[in-house]
């Protein structure tokens, strides 16, 4: 989930950036999603180039992505928003059906096929406003009480020159964001070069759990599940107002590694 959430007269104010190299569709796109209370269409860009130099200076929190961009196709450009940040909500909209399949596999929100209603694409983002705003149903967490894990260690991280030494058992999750990896603990942050999966590794397994591409938690510091598109939840951890994600198969592989351990302990 993108955060950068501005609140104003009673409802959120939602930024939205259009990729698409058809100005009409452009044209419509902005004039639909506009209607939607609380929604501002902050940049356009004709091509997969121009759209990643502008969303990394925008920061808009939604972005519609056509698949057929010159310069850098709709998966691609996908795939580097994710990296920069992994909780902005894309939804595609295409005329190209068959790469779902890829466009899933970067975690979009949604996949509209043109012609599509209208009502469909203000349909997307009414969704997007409840997850937004907290109001979809939450989803308890498994329970994970009594089983062994490795936290009191502490191990070290870089960060640029230096060297910090962390206690595991303060770590909340780890993240990409602005093509570094980001370790979030309880009293700050520490960003390294170091990527998602060397980290995995290092951490040692249960209670940090690989819960999406771009997100391990700290399965002790998850409070309640959110659904966040058709394929994923957001994760309400406490000691921060973040949310990481975590997709459904993921959840599924959880709820399997929890359960053979609890039968264990009756």
């Amino acid at each position: 989930m993108n955060l950068n959430i501005n609140k104003g007269q009673g409802y959120l104010k939602i930024t939205v950036f259009i990729a698409e190299d058809d100005p009409d569709m452009r044209h419509v796109l902005k004039k639909v999603v506009e209607q939607v209370e609380g929604v501002e269409v902050i940049g356009e860009a004709g091509d997969g180039i121009e759209a990643i130099k502008l969303i990394e200076e925008l920061s808009p929190q939604v972005i519609f992505i056509d698949i057929d961009l010159p310069g850098k196709n709709g998966v691609a450009l996908a795939q580097e928003i994710f990296d920069i940040n992994p909780w902005t909500f894309i939804v595609f909209a295409t005329a190209f059906n068959e790469f779902r399949g890829e466009a899933f596999d970067v975690y979009a929100f949604d996949y509209l096929v043109k012609p599509f209603k209208m009502n469909r694409l203000r349909q997307t983002m009414e969704r997007i406003k409840q997850v937004m705003s907290g109001k979809a149903a939450a989803k308890p967490m498994p329970s994970i009480t009594n089983l062994k894990d490795n936290l009191n260690k502490k191990l070290l991280f870089r960060e640029n020159e230096k060297l910090i030494y962390l206690n595991l058992d303060n770590i909340i999750y780890v993240t990409r964001e602005s093509r570094k990896t980001v370790i979030y603990f309880i009293d700050g942050q520490v960003r390294t070069n170091e990527n998602l999966s060397v980290l995995e590794e290092q951490l040692g397994g249960y209670p940090f759990f690989r819960s999406h591409k771009g997100f391990i938690v700290n399965l002790k510091m998850v409070k309640e599940l959110i659904p966040s598109g058709t394929n994923s939840y957001e994760l309400v951890m406490a000691n921060t107002k973040r949310r990481p994600l975590m997709t459904f198969e993921k959840f599924k592989e959880l709820e399997e590694i929890i359960k053979p351990r609890a039968s264990r302990r009756r």
